[in-house]
């Protein structure tokens, strides 16, 4: 579940927030996959690898794109297990809060 604000009439916000942390590193990692994925796509679809592994066409480049993505990804993916979460219900919105600040950004 995600956050949830509440905007009350005396114009004050309240935030109900009831992630769970695990939950939240496990969607963070799919997002982080998808998009890794797509980047991977973009610059390199499915033909364009088809054809490098066939020797069509420089092979080279193109694992290079591959490879600097997936490392990318690999690199975000540990920092996602690096977060940990004490337990404490008082810290669980910033363990889930540092999960998410983890995003996709071109290599």
């Amino acid at each position: 579940m995600p956050k949830t604000y509440l905007h009350h009439p005396d114009g004050t916000v309240t935030i109900e927030d009831d992630r769970q942390f695990d939950v939240t590193r496990s969607e963070q990692m799919q997002r982080l996959r998808e998009a890794c994925t797509a980047s991977i796509l973009e610059v390199a679809p499915e033909h364009t690898q088809r054809n490098a592994a066939l020797g069509i066409v420089p092979a080279q480049p193109v694992a290079d794109a591959i490879t600097l993505r997936r490392d990318h990804f690999h690199a975000l993916q540990a920092q996602l297990v690096a977060v940990v979460w004490d337990g404490q219900e008082s810290t669980r919105t910033a363990a889930c809060d540092a999960l998410e600040d983890i995003q996709w950004s071109e290599p």
